[in-house]
């Protein structure tokens, strides 16, 4: 979470007048953009979809006890989830990183996610049988074990009930004896993000453009960075548990109004135009790797309130 306070200072007049006052235009290269439209109708023909309805049903009546909205259900979600929970199963991988190394939010990313995600991760390998059960009674058992963690070891049970999210896809798969399933949460608030449409530069700098819902208003956007991932073995995989994303390397603000300045001293980094669109130059200088973009947002006067991220669209270096 982020809280945003401003300071006064009157020498910030001239200088905030002149910064807004350079063509944020300079910053966008001639590279080849590509546009990633969140919400956009997905083609995806997930497996078992009877199933994973019932899985829907039992999380929002869950929700619904604990006073969290519902959520709607997501496709691409679903997609992300199953590809995973596919490799995993034929890998005999146990966690939430792929052999390729990847964490979820990577996953997310590649496949075109910009929203703020999260995943629930079970498994179950069984040796010299397989699995007989409906693929409802199987995906049901998976969840209730998330519903019955107690604190404060119940981080799968904190992420069915954050009524931070909007939507969830279910992953699942079977591979001879190797059972896997993921439920891909997200907080879908952008409309779109306009990003790179191929790897960029390391060392120079990115244009993002993003389209935020007309009186939503962004406090920060956090930029954190990741090497290009390695391979990982199933004993490596299995050692890690639970993931986050690594912590951010600088934060970019909006201007603030003339004469102020943000309470950590920064004068601004970015400014938002009419209808809720933003435009970042984005400093690729840790190197090649991914640089993913969380965004702090809220609708109406973000200033003096905690914010909580609403989308992490990533940009790629090399």
């Amino acid at each position: 979470m982020r809280a945003l306070r401003l300071v006064t200072d009157l020498r910030a007049v001239a200088l905030a007048a002149a910064v807004l006052a350079l063509p944020l235009g300079a910053a966008r290269d001639a590279e080849p953009r590509r546009v990633v439209m969140a919400g956009l109708a997905q083609s995806y023909v997930e497996r078992v979809p009877g199933a994973k309805a019932e899985i829907l049903r039992i999380i929002n009546a869950e929700r619904a006890e604990a006073g969290a909205p519902p959520l709607a259900y997501d496709l691409l979600g679903a997609k992300v989830g199953d590809e995973f929970c596919e490799d995993a199963a034929r890998n005999r991988t146990s966690g939430h990183w792929d052999a390729a190394g990847r964490p979820p939010y990577l996953r997310w990313a590649l496949a075109g996610g910009i929203d703020h995600h999260a995943q629930n991760f079970a498994s179950e390998s069984r040796f010299g049988y397989e699995f007989t059960e409906a693929p409802t009674e199987l995906l049901k058992k998976m969840h209730e074990a998330f519903m019955a963690e107690k604190p404060p070891k119940d981080g799968h049970r904190k992420t069915v009930l954050d009524p931070i999210w909007t939507h969830v896809g279910i992953g699942f798969s079977i591979v001879g004896g190797e059972m896997r399933m993921t439920e891909e949460y997200s907080r879908r608030v952008l409309e779109w993000a306009e990003l790179p449409a191929r790897p960029a530069k390391a060392g120079g700098r990115a244009f993002v453009a993003l389209k935020l819902p007309r009186g939503w208003n962004v406090g920060a956007v956090d930029l954190v960075y990741e090497g290009l991932p390695q391979p990982m073995s199933r004993t490596e995989i299995a050692a890690r548990g639970s993931y986050r994303m690594p912590p951010a390397s600088r934060t970019l603000r909006p201007y603030p109004p003339a004469g102020v300045l943000w309470e950590s001293g920064d004068r601004g980094d970015f400014r938002s135009t009419t209808g809720g669109r933003i435009e970042l130059s984005v400093p690729l200088d840790r190197g090649p790797g991914h640089y993913f973009l969380v965004v702090f947002a809220a609708e109406g006067e973000v200033v003096g309130r905690r914010l909580l991220p609403v989308a992490a669209p990533m940009v790629t270096a090399e």
